[in-house]
């Protein structure tokens, strides 16, 4: 069997994804008589089909470990999903000829559920044509939906930005709203989950008297019950404070807003936003104040100045646990968090099958909902703190984060392009 590694991002970043490619390739150094060199496509399965790999034998440790602190995708995450082998068998051939080029045995994909699906169909298709690869997931996912993991990596840190950002937001409207804002909304991310903006219902956790709504997208959006809401905290408070979900939808299931549509082959894409704008503006024209809405869109995925220290450690044993994966011949799985202790809280992993994974969404469950009165309930609470809690102190350079990125270098291509 070959031994060389590929390792790739894909989908959308969090704030700790570059720790879980540290983690890697940091135990891939510690089997050097099972692992052999070890490369990184930029963009994802793309930089694969395009030859854009990275050798990472050749990045000084110092250069390494910049991954511990560093926002976005140091290696490129790609939005982009192999076709079907039916459709698109060319695509198929083409990874194929490169992970032979390469000498490739491990293929390691850090994404969430859909990258799992491309994990997959890329591995299985190279063994049935007779080259071996073991094929591993790596968690990630600010939305949290990675079904069967307790939560997922990355998820804690978003959560933790969210809640702290809305809260200080709430200080800000109580100390204006006589004069100015009676209604303040922030619109997280969350297509088809609510995680994210659960996690800014935390907020009355920290803040009981703030006049707080949370709209997860699991609920549907009752348009004249929101109204009664908003009228009746502005009326009791004097200000009303709101999150709720990109995803959102009316009771008919169609999204409250959304910019556009992507028609593909395999399926349709909605590029959801501007939930918060018609929330802000509907209250505006129906309740004659001033409003104003928040989206903190890849601020959410992207601060590493306030990366909890829980969700930081779990993603980098995300790293450690992908590789241990691999080398107990784990082809085809996802090592997911399975939590076994509620205080302290002390988390472990399992491998699981990533089909499982990539064909079901973890959403928020409806204990964790008081729809009535547009709450989170204690339940959510105990759920959502232990995954914010501690710091982590990145470096700092001429008074800002340190962000230099790594100086990295594509190698020299082989194939015809």
């Amino acid at each position: 069997m070959s031994n060389n590694v590929i390792y790739a991002q894909a989908g959308g970043v969090t704030s700790v994804i570059n720790v879980s490619a540290y983690a890697l390739f940091q135990m891939i150094k510690k089997y050097p008589t099972i692992f052999g060199k070890t490369y990184a496509a930029l963009n994802g399965i793309a930089g694969v089909l395009e030859e854009n790999l990275v050798d990472i034998d050749l990045i000084a440790d110092n250069q390494l470990a910049k991954l511990k602190y560093l926002p976005g995708a140091a290696f490129d995450a790609c939005r982009f999903d192999l076709d079907s082998l039916e459709h698109n068998p060319a695509q198929y051939i083409r990874v194929l000829e490169v992970f032979k080029a390469y000498d490739i045995g491990y293929f390691f994909y850090n994404g969430g559920n859909g990258s799992m699906v491309t994990a997959k169909k890329v591995a299985d298709y190279c063994c049935q044509q007779g080259h071996k690869v073991i094929c591993v997931g790596v968690a990630k996912t600010i939305d949290n939906d990675l079904a069967i993991s307790h939560c997922s990596p990355g998820f804690g840190s978003a959560a933790k930005y969210i809640a702290t950002s809305l809260a200080q937001a709430s200080l800000d409207i109580k100390s204006m709203h006589k004069t100015s804002t009676k209604f303040l909304v922030m619109e997280t991310m969350g297509r088809d989950t609510g995680w994210l903006a659960l996690s800014g219902g935390l907020v009355k956790h920290f803040l009981p008297d703030i006049p707080l709504m949370v709209l997860p997208a699991e609920s549907p959006f009752k348009q004249a019950s929101f109204l009664t809401k908003v009228k009746q905290l502005i009326a009791e408070a004097g200000y009303c404070v709101c999150v709720a979900s990109e995803g959102i939808k009316d009771e008919q299931g169609e999204y409250l807003s959304f910019k556009s549509i992507e028609y593909t082959t395999e399926k349709n894409y909605y590029q959801l936003g501007g939930a918060g704008n018609a929330l802000a503006n509907l209250i505006s024209d129906k309740l004659k104040v001033k409003t104003h809405a928040i989206i903190p869109d890849y601020l959410q995925r992207s601060a590493t100045h306030l990366v909890s220290k829980t969700d930081w450690d779990i993603a980098y044993q995300a790293g450690e646990a992908s590789v241990l994966a691999s080398m107990n011949n784990g082809h085809g799985t996802l090592p997911i968090i399975e939590k076994i202790k509620d205080s302290p809280f002390q988390w472990q992993f399992k491998n699981v099958d990533l089909i499982t994974v990539a064909s079901m969404d973890k959403t928020v469950p409806d204990e964790f909902i008081n729809i009535q009165d547009y709450a989170i309930t204690q339940q959510a609470v105990d759920y959502l703190l232990p995954l914010i809690q501690g710091q982590v102190k990145p470096p700092y350079k001429n008074g800002i984060l340190d962000l230099t990125p790594l100086n990295i270098k594509t190698v020299e291509k082989t194939l015809t392009a």
